[in-house]
């Protein structure tokens, strides 16, 4: 048996969709049924559907659950779904258009969620409430200024404390955390709509740049050296400043979790492959904006 990419059509909603996506073959090379990769193709399939409709798309859902707190049954019961629905929605089930448009709403706009909350609160429990109520009182825990430098610290620290506990962590070097600060910086857009530093982010030859960190560090390969016999406790007072602010932490947890044990050069490409720099004149700014739509439009993809 073996498995190559054959290409099919789904029709869905009386619309079709040309998939090319993996599958068993046997070997008079006909076709087998094969559940995880039928699925696959059907899941391209209906991520076509969601693109060309806008329809919202599963890790979305998810994503805004998470942030709350609350199971699938208790968002369903706020927006008034019956039990199941988020539960389906989020494993790749299509909603309607009509509910696609309201979960949208909800999620990509805090202040039509906190009005919808208040008038449909008394639909939860009082657990599921408290949870919501603290996600929203959370709204500005994130700072929008944090000097940059903090943040390259934290991930500074969080080298050598990764290194600590696996020997294979290698150092991090300049060029490295100029892409986790660009990805952060972008994540905190996709999620909150604000920026974490204020620093400009340029298009230069080998990807996002911040010229701080750059005048810092030139010259540098590694900059976690100075840390490995102690940390000091000025740095430790600014890791733990941006640990406890649960939204930045969470920014910043996410980018290392998914991207930190990637080398500088796999980084450097991945930008390379990404509109915000590819659509930057070199050396220019890369803007906000231009960061925000293109992770808003491709997150799923991304990471």
């Amino acid at each position: 048996m073996a498995i190559k990419n054959y290409t099919q059509t789904f029709t869905i909603r009386g619309e079709d969709f040309e998939v090319v996506a993996p599958a068993l073959f046997n070997k008079n090379d006909e076709l087998i049924y094969d559940q995880k990769l039928d699925d696959q193709a059907i899941e391209i399939a209906n991520n076509a559907y969601r693109s060309k409709h806008g329809f919202i798309f599963p890790k979305e859902i998810r994503e805004f659950r998470g942030e709350l707190g609350i199971s699938g049954r208790d968002l369903a019961a706020l927006i008034g779904f019956s039990p199941t629905t988020i539960v389906m929605y989020e494993n790749g089930a299509l909603p309607t258009e009509s509910n696609s448009r309201k979960l949208k709403d909800l999620i990509n706009n805090k202040s039509s969620f906190k009005n919808f909350y208040e008038a449909n609160k008394s639909s939860l429990e009082e657990p599921a409430q408290k949870k919501i109520e603290d996600y929203l009182n959370d709204e500005n825990d994130l700072l929008e200024t944090i000097p940059i430098m903090k943040i390259v610290d934290w991930f500074r620290i969080k080298n050598i404390i990764l290194q600590k506990s696996d020997e294979y962590v290698e150092d991090l070097t300049q060029m490295k955390v100029m892409k986790l600060v660009y990805y952060a910086q972008a994540v905190s857009l996709h999620w909150y709509g604000k920026p974490i530093f204020s620093n400009p982010i340029l298009a230069w030859k080998h990807g996002p740049v911040v010229q701080e960190i750059f005048n810092e560090y030139h010259g540098s390969y590694s900059i976690v050296e100075d840390l490995r016999s102690e940390i000091p406790e000025e740095l430790l007072k600014n890791y733990n400043e941006l640990s406890v602010n649960k939204k930045m932490n969470k920014v910043l947890n996410f980018v290392q979790e998914q991207l930190g044990s990637y080398s500088a050069w796999t980084l450097r490409d991945k930008t390379h492959n990404e509109e915000p720099w590819i659509n930057t004149i070199q050396s220019s700014v890369i803007s906000n904006k231009s960061i925000k739509k293109y992770f808003d439009d491709n997150f799923e993809n991304i990471f």
